[in-house]
């Protein structure tokens, strides 16, 4: 399951961000080449930045390839390293489950209730916004899966 998640979030956000650079290109080349410019390639762009935003964040928390500092890390032995970790992994998944999770899901559906859409297309924003409890559930899961890997390292 894990590895599925693995490659489907990694291929959503390539995915998410090659259809950004082929609308940003279109966008300059209609601007500019064309002189007309298109007016969804702008909307269209910023929805895709936010779900690359928030799947690329996923996908890094997942590889462990945030930004961190390591200076208390260092001064632990190994049995603080690990303890430290599995601290970061219980704030990083209740991050997920009330911010993104509820707080997300809670805006999902007021902007769905209010029948909000994009100004140009006219999509639901219900739509755009669905990517913070998806990004959310997923941080979770991931969450959960380094505490039981960390939980395996303990030395009783």
């Amino acid at each position: 399951m894990t590895k599925f998640l693995d490659k489907s979030v990694r291929f959503l956000v390539a995915l998410c961000m090659a259809m950004m650079v082929v609308v940003v290109a279109w966008q300059v080349l209609s601007r500019y080449i064309l002189g007309d410019p298109s007016a969804w390639t702008e909307e269209v762009a910023l929805t895709l930045l936010i779900w690359v935003g928030l799947l690329g964040g996923v996908y890094a928390y997942r590889e462990k390839a945030h930004l961190g500092l390591d200076i208390l890390e260092q001064r632990f032995g190994n049995i603080g390293r690990l303890r430290l970790r599995i601290f970061s992994d219980i704030c990083c998944g209740l991050f997920g489950l009330a911010v993104l999770v509820i707080g997300g899901g809670a805006l999902v559906q007021l902007t769905y209730e209010l029948k909000q859409s994009t100004a140009v297309l006219g999509l639901p924003m219900a739509y755009v916004y669905s990517v913070l409890p998806l990004s959310g559930v997923l941080i979770v899961y991931y969450s959960v899966v380094s505490l039981l890997n960390d939980s395996s390292e303990v030395v009783v």
